[in-house]
């Protein structure tokens, strides 16, 4: 009687490891995104403001493009979001992840909302 409530125990674990292996291996690759976004942010310095004054000054078009280009790369829908904090370019992204054996559990969601932020700085050298 105990070995039928201990399989389904067993399959249960299972089935929720699972689904975190799914959360964290998407977590996973919208941080190497959000990296890859605020790296590619550097693109949105003025070269011309840096070869006159040697001040960083940021042209927010091209770190909109860079970020956009970069996120257009990533796996599913992705939302972007971008700040600048100084020198600092702040990447936000965030993605619903489809889960796979938690749609079977009644009232329990089908997603889950997985967020990433990266942030780069800008030096002059």
């Amino acid at each position: 009687m105990l070995m039928p409530a201990a399989v389904l125990v067993v399959i249960i674990l299972g089935a929720l490891a699972v689904d975190r292996a799914v959360i964290f291996g998407a977590q996973r690759d919208l941080v190497a995104t959000a990296q890859a976004a605020s790296n590619d942010a550097a693109a949105g310095v003025d070269v011309g403001s840096l070869r006159e004054g040697g001040t960083v000054r940021l042209d927010a078009a091209r770190i909109d493009r860079a970020v956009a280009a970069t996120v257009g790369e990533a796996d599913g829908v992705v939302a972007s979001r971008w700040e600048i904090e100084g020198n600092v370019v702040v990447v936000h992204l965030e993605r619903r992840v489809e889960l796979v054996f938690t749609k079977g559990v009644p009232g329990a969601s089908d997603t889950q909302v997985i967020r990433a932020t990266a942030r780069s700085e800008l030096i002059r050298s």
